[in-house]
């Protein structure tokens, strides 16, 4: 049973952390083209980013999972400049992290600190006409749905049930591909625990949806 997965974490310090996450993937996404794991555009919709674009706690990130883990750094450790279409930004320093992790049973609390998107068009109509119970029900089978399709996508299989309670949600509206969506804030005990800062849910390599782990 494969529970591993590989990581690299890539923090950019300097004035680059003005620009969004989003800015930072369609520059990124540009320079290395060729690779479509970098700007995402494939015909396959469920297919889970191995590059992921982030802002946390103000700056700038780039995560590679798997074999893109080693792909994104050594990209990374040749950036020096960020260009957007207002400015050339100069990248001070990029702080590199490559570390491997086990998925494992363990109760944890984690929390959203970018807006999670949850709901599709269907499932956002169902939510709107039931009572505080029903919508806390149907976000965590939809979080659940969200880790499972996560490890899928990372090659992980796991031999025990996902759990999730959702301890505080707070909605917030969102912008993601020029559309608007519900977002949630919220803070959860699951019995899965995966690597920081891996986003969960719709548009996660534009940095929606990223969790952290609180204890």
């Amino acid at each position: 049973m494969d529970s591993q997965i590989k990581t690299c974490y890539a923090f950019i310090d300097g004035h680059a952390n003005n620009i969004s996450a989003t800015e930072l993937r369609g520059f990124l996404g540009y320079l290395f083209a060729n690779d479509p794991e970098f700007h995402h555009h494939s015909n396959n919709s469920f297919h889970y980013p191995l590059v992921q674009y982030k802002k946390v706690h103000g700056k700038l990130l780039v995560i590679g999972l798997n074999d893109y883990a080693e792909k994104v750094f050594e990209k990374m450790s040749q950036l020096e400049n960020i260009i957007t279409p207002q400015d050339k930004i100069k990248i001070s320093n990029i702080d590199m992290m490559r570390t491997k992790f086990d998925i494992h049973e363990e109760y944890s609390v984690y929390r959203f600190i970018s807006p999670w998107i949850a709901l599709n068009e269907k499932n956002y109509g169902k939510f709107k006409v039931l009572d505080k119970q029903g919508r806390k029900e149907l976000l965590e089978q939809i979080l659940i749905g969200n880790f499972l399709s996560a490890l899928k996508g990372l090659g992980i299989t796991i031999d025990f049930e996902i759990s999730v309670n959702i301890n505080r949600v707070k909605q917030k509206k969102t912008k993601a591909h020029e559309n608007e969506f519900v977002g949630f804030f919220s803070e959860f005990v699951t019995n899965v625990a995966i690597p920081k800062y891996l986003g969960l849910g719709k548009s996660v390599s534009k940095g929606f949806g990223i969790i952290e782990r609180i204890k």
